[in-house]
């Protein structure tokens, strides 16, 4: 079940480019990999990878002057090297860095299939390949994964310690949360063999930059952000506004934070920022504003007394400082006994003002009740306004809405009652003091001038110290308006949170119905993915069914073939009896006329010669070279002489056709019109028409008397190295050629008439004397007898052990000469394909898979080409070498012999041609 999971997981999430956008090909000048159709870079290299699974991957690696850091760059899905190689040059220029890229198996020109383990393999090759090949070290190395890309290079940096830096561009937290936001892993989930890349990215020790768009329609933002904050060591991330999954690259900030991030991690070197530590530090809460602030300028309309000429000026409220004032307890007891005093009027003003103080304070502070005026038997603290207290105490640190609303409702009463005793506590105060002055105005009256002159004085620091009074009466008065304010802003700003809360609470309810609908969303997929796996297993089901089927059709297949075998056998016995009848009958034949049989023979066939003349003489052992022929350039590969005439024609690698007159040794006639290296020719019995084998993988046929082609015969797919015409009529032509097809043709239609397929490629061959019977030379060294009309395979002899490279018929037609790698000539008896003679010679060796032999007119000799330049005869009756001709410096290729039974034309592989005599 494993397998076919992680198959159907792969099909769902890897989506290589079909076709592929470029093509692998390889320089011939410099045997370098290139990219087709990308021009050459001499900074850019393309490679060829092994993996570990073994697949082969393609890599290309963009090389920068002074560079002092390589990206290992990861692409998306649905991309290759192709469309990302002017993004590779770019970023390398641009970052001024070395970069390497690669196709994943199965992308792009990359072996294999696409799966994740496949990914895993094919970047540890890659680094690999960085360390070894062009010695980058860890510390040097930057990993770029983007989008599906983000896998495989978190696996592979939370496996190394020292990298230099991560760049995480659209990355995803797994396939499956690319989808759908699920909060477990599912069995065909990519990306979560040991660890999923959400579980990866804390085991990443360098600095990770996180790149996406908010816009991202594929990949959602969410999985970038949550990466980003499961890093060890996070860097600035870049959110780009409106960026889609594909167009990243397009925006002017991607370039400059790129910069910016392989700078500093380009400084920092070796050198890891541990985490980051927070930045949040507990709030402290504010001061309280009831203390006492620098003293202002008044703003009491009263005008200030004059002040004393001879005196420094008494009682400023900023000297208003009270020390130890947890000790300082006063009763109402003590005022009542003192109130006739000056000195008791002195201390219950003051003991007014920090009354009032006290209750301001208490109002600012957030007291929840405001006591009364003291009693008689009531003790008060007194406290300082100038030093600062803790007032955190008094509240809780987070309260709710409604509460909220009700404290600062409450402290607004508080604040009013507060102001309201305040004013009291001034009346009082006033008439207080206007009783306590009483007695001083009645001294002033009285006419005693020491007196009226202190009293004075008195009167006017009074006065003064009233002054001050009223002047921090109207500060505070000020500062409760300014709190007052306050508390208002307080309560409008608590209301617009309370409305962004009724908003978040329906966006909220918004994000749960959604949650719901895609979970039912999911569970419709998991059930419609059973569903697939459900008719997957009942294809696997028809599979197996068909696969006994086609077992049971190949048993079937085989018992037929046995059948038709046994069939061809009993064919081939009834062929047998019918040749046994057929030369019984021959034999009665000649018995019965062989005076008349005598008479008619001409070069060894019955029938007669169309122009009623014979032309045959005995052959001659040839000794003297007569004419030595610079006939080609390359090579010449093929002659022949025309029926019953001296002139012999030749073909050569130099594609032209050349007939030359052996008695002189000069060129009468060349034909043109081959686009390739003539490998063989015939001529047809009448002398009219030339018929050439070519490497063009065509057949070319020229009228001797015009020089014009007449055909050109196509049908081959490689090069043709044999050709032969009937001896009987000029009407068919069979040749051979390398893609293992033997072909008959119509000279007279133009094209062919039957194609013959065998398993071995065909060097030679020729056509029997009745021109029904095809004889074939393999490379398998095998001779093989074919009918022309049926394409059937008549008989089959192991001939040599190596190629067969020629084959030559007698001038009678009962014997056929084969000669092979393997320098040995063979000869055979037509009708029973029996060796009835074996030519050998010391230092003879074959030159090539289509170096031609012959046998001479009378079938007395045989005459054979060497490698050493040497041409050897033997004598067909005493199998022995007769003689050895010595004139050629090259390999000798092909013989020719005269049907005038003189010369003997040989050439060799430096295209010249020697006639012997």
């Amino acid at each position: 079940m494993g397998g076919v999971t992680s198959s159907m997981a792969a099909k769902f999430a890897f989506f290589p480019p079909n076709p592929p956008a470029y093509k692998l090909i390889r320089d011939d000048a410099t045997g370098l990999l290139l990219l087709d159709p990308f021009p050459h870079r001499e900074n850019v290299e393309i490679l060829r990878l092994p993996t570990r699974r073994g697949t082969e991957i393609v890599a290309v690696y963009v090389r920068y002057p002074m560079a002092t850091s390589t990206v290992l760059y990861s692409h998306g899905n649905a991309a290759d090297i192709g469309q990302m190689y002017e993004l590779f040059i770019e970023l390398s220029v641009s970052l001024r860095v070395n970069l390497m890229g690669y196709d994943y198996s199965g992308y792009g020109q990359s072996s294999g299939k696409p799966s994740e383990q496949n990914t895993y393999s094919d970047i540890e090759a890659v680094y690999k390949c960085l360390e070894e090949n062009y010695g980058a070290k860890q510390e040097d190395i930057i990993l770029y994964g983007q989008s599906v890309g983000s896998g495989p290079t978190l696996d592979l940096a939370a496996r190394l310690p020292r990298l230099r830096a991560v760049i995480l561009h659209s990355p995803i937290l797994s396939g499956l949360r690319v989808m759908y936001p699920v909060k477990r892993s599912y069995w065909f989930d990519i990306y979560k063999v040991a660890f999923m890349n959400i579980d990866k990215i804390p085991l990443v020790r360098c600095p990770v930059l996180v790149v996406h768009g908010t816009a991202d329609e594929v990949v959602d933002c969410s999985h970038g952000k949550q990466l980003w904050q499961l890093c060890q060591e996070k860097y600035e991330p870049l959110w780009l506004r409106g960026g889609n999954h594909c167009d990243l690259e397009l925006y002017p900030e991607y370039s400059r934070h790129l910069k910016k991030f392989i700078s500093t991690v380009e400084k920092a070197r070796s050198r890891r920022n541990g985490p980051r530590s927070s930045t949040d530090r507990i709030e402290q809460f504010r001061r309280s504003t009831d203390c006492f602030e620098a003293p202002r300028k008044s703003s009491d309309w009263r005008e200030k007394p004059r002040k004393s000429t001879d005196r420094p000026e008494k009682l400023k409220i900023p000297d208003f400082k009270f020390h130890n004032i947890d000790n300082l307890r006063m009763s109402s007891a003590q005022m009542e006994r003192s109130r006739r005093s000056v000195d008791y009027h002195e201390k219950s003003g003051r003991a007014a003002l920090t009354n009032t103080l006290k209750e301001l304070e208490r109002a600012s502070t957030g007291w929840t009740e405001f006591e009364p005026a003291p009693s008689k038997n009531t003790t008060f603290l007194i406290l300082n306004p100038f030093e600062e207290h803790d007032y955190s105490s008094a509240y809780p640190r987070t309260i709710s809405s409604s509460a909220a609303i009700q404290l600062i409702m409450s402290q607004e009463e508080i604040a009013t009652d507060a102001i309201k005793h305040a004013l009291k506590a001034l009346r009082k105060r006033h008439l207080l003091e206007e009783g306590a002055h009483a007695p001083a105005f009645i001294a002033l009256s009285r006419p005693i001038a020491s007196q009226g002159s202190e009293w004075k004085e008195k009167a006017e620091t009074l006065e003064l110290e009233l002054q001050q009074c009223y002047k921090a009466q109207s500060r505070l008065s000020e500062q409760l308006v300014v709190e007052v304010a306050e508390s208002r802003a307080s309560k409008a700003l608590l209301q617009e949170k309370e409305a962004a809360n009724s908003n978040l609470q329906a966006e909220l309810t918004q994000a749960r119905d959604e949650c719901s609908q895609l979970k039912v969303d999911l569970e419709e997929k998991i059930k419609a993915l059973e569903l697939v796996m459900s008719e997957n297993h009942q294809l696997k089901v028809q599979l197996e069914q068909m696969s006994i089927k086609a077992k049971n059709a190949e048993a079937e297949n085989k018992m037929l073939i046995d059948r038709w075998m046994l069939q061809k056998m009993q064919d081939a016995e009834r062929l047998n009896e019918a040749n046994s009848l057929y030369e019984e009958m021959l034999d009665r034949l000649k018995a019965s006329g062989l005076e008349n049989l005598a008479r008619q023979q001409v070069d060894g066939v019955v029938r007669r010669n169309e122009d009623g003349a014979e032309f045959f003489v005995e052959s001659t052992i040839p000794s003297v070279c007569k004419h030595r022929i610079h006939a080609h350039e390359g090579g010449c590969a093929s002659i022949l002489f025309e029926y019953n005439s001296g002139k012999l024609i030749s073909g050569g690698q130099d594609k032209s056709i050349k007939m030359w007159d052996t008695s002189t040794g000069s060129l009468s006639h060349t034909l043109y019109g081959c686009l390739g290296s003539v490998l063989d020719l015939t001529i047809t019995h009448d002398n009219r028409s030339v018929i050439a084998a070519s490497s063009s993988n065509n057949l070319y046929v020229w009228d001797v008397s015009s020089g014009r082609i007449r055909h050109t015969l196509t049908g081959h797919t490689d090069k043709v190295c044999g050709v032969d015409v009937s001896k009987i009529s000029s009407r068919h032509v069979v040749s051979a050629a390398y893609d293992r097809t033997i072909k008959v043709w119509d000279l007279t239609k133009g094209y062919c008439i039957n194609t013959i397929i065998f398993p071995s490629n065909c060097n030679a061959l020729c056509f029997s004397m009745d021109g029904q019977t095809i004889c074939s030379g393999h490379v398998d060294g095998n001779l093989r007898l074919w009918d022309i009309n049926t394409g059937k395979l008549l008989s089959e002899v192991a001939a040599h052990s190596l190629a067969i490279t020629s084959i030559s018929l007698s001038r009678n037609g009962n014997v056929v000469l084969t000669s092979g790698r393997d320098n040995l000539h063979n000869l055979f008896d037509m009708r029973s394909l029996e060796v009835c003679g074996t030519l050998r010679a010391t230092g003879n060796r074959v030159a090539s898979n289509w170096s031609r032999s012959c046998i001479s007119p009378d079938d007395n000799y045989v005459a054979a080409g060497s490698a050493d330049g040497s041409v050897f005869i033997w004598s067909i009756a005493k199998t022995d070498i007769v003689s050895t001709l010595g004139e050629h410096t090259s390999p000798v290729l092909c013989c020719s012999w005269s049907g005038l039974g003189k010369p003997l034309a040989t050439a060799d592989k430096n295209g010249i041609i020697c006639t012997w005599t």
